[in-house]
């Protein structure tokens, strides 16, 4: 059978969606927002290092289930993950409110003026998760949810359509910016200026530039023709609008918002002491532990 061409296909890209028979696809949109919400509220006001990796490991097994391979799901955290790890190793060097009574984990190489301080390596790894845990559940959530179907059902809790279609818009600008990108790649490539062909630091800056340049040209003249097109069919004259899908909750969609809530509040209980359960471990006594 003969190999489909990738840059046809969704499911290489980050945030594009694709259809799917997972548990995920089958429910609302708006459940499936409850859930991202409630996440996100929830990882600021966690401490632990090690819940935060389980969590972020939950949600990267969770994307697995959703119909997303284990090498496109590499694929798509390959490049923040190259980034957080810069970030971290940054964030780590360069504190920027040091404290003579802060704690020092070692001096890098043994040198007295590279000093690793605790908070330092905390803050630097809970950041690491935290933006590790909203990225791969926003991959799960734009990869399971048609933007059509989160419109109506935004327009179903009486939000005004034209704040619905302008929201749709900026997510599926995103994939679209990428499919560009990439498509200008191609296009360099044939034209013999691939990134083999870049040997120099004036190569890679013409490289660079010129990708970027192009993805906004092309990015700007769809963004106009949308809005050509948008003005063309009288968008906005009515204030109400009618369509034809009709997005329902159903009972699956129910258990789940309330299962959401119920850890939410769980977990939440849990930050502060109100349920008398073992807090996790610190990272910091193991360290002193084992070394």
């Amino acid at each position: 059978m003969k190999k489909r061409n990738e840059y046809l296909d969704n499911k290489v890209y980050t945030f594009a969606y694709y259809p799917g028979n997972s548990f995920m696809h089958k429910l609302n949109p708006m459940s499936k927002f409850l859930f991202l919400l409630l996440l996100t509220i929830l990882l600021f006001f966690i401490k632990s290092l090690i819940f935060l990796s389980i969590i972020t490991v939950s949600i990267l097994l969770l994307a697995l289930t959703c119909g997303i391979s284990l090498r496109d799901l590499i694929r798509k955290l390959k490049y923040i993950i190259i980034i957080l790890i810069f970030s971290v190793i940054l964030n780590i060097f360069f504190n920027a409110i040091p404290q003579t009574q802060e704690q020092i984990l070692f001096y890098l190489f043994g040198l007295k003026f590279l000093p690793i301080r605790r908070l330092a390596v905390y803050y630097a790894m809970k950041a690491f998760f935290i933006i590790m845990t909203l990225y791969s559940s926003s991959i799960i959530y734009t990869n399971t949810t048609y933007m059509k179907d989160f419109v109506y059902s935004l327009m179903n809790l009486k939000i005004p359509y034209k704040f619905s279609f302008d929201f749709m818009v900026g997510i599926r600008y995103l994939p679209l910016i990428e499919k560009e990108a990439k498509t200008i790649a191609l296009a360099q490539k044939a034209r013999g200026f691939g990134r083999k062909k870049v040997g120099s630091f004036k190569k890679a800056y013409n490289f660079i530039f010129e990708r970027l340049v192009s993805t906004l040209i092309s990015i700007l003249r769809k963004a106009e023709i949308t809005s050509i097109s948008m003005e063309n069919r009288c968008f906005g004259i009515y204030k109400t609008r009618t369509n034809i899908n009709k997005i329902k909750f159903k009972k699956n969609d129910v258990g789940f918002m309330l299962l959401s809530i119920i850890l939410f509040i769980f977990i939440l209980f849990y930050q502060f002491k109100v349920i008398p359960l073992p807090s996790f471990p610190s990272l910091y006594l193991i360290y002193t532990t084992i070394f």
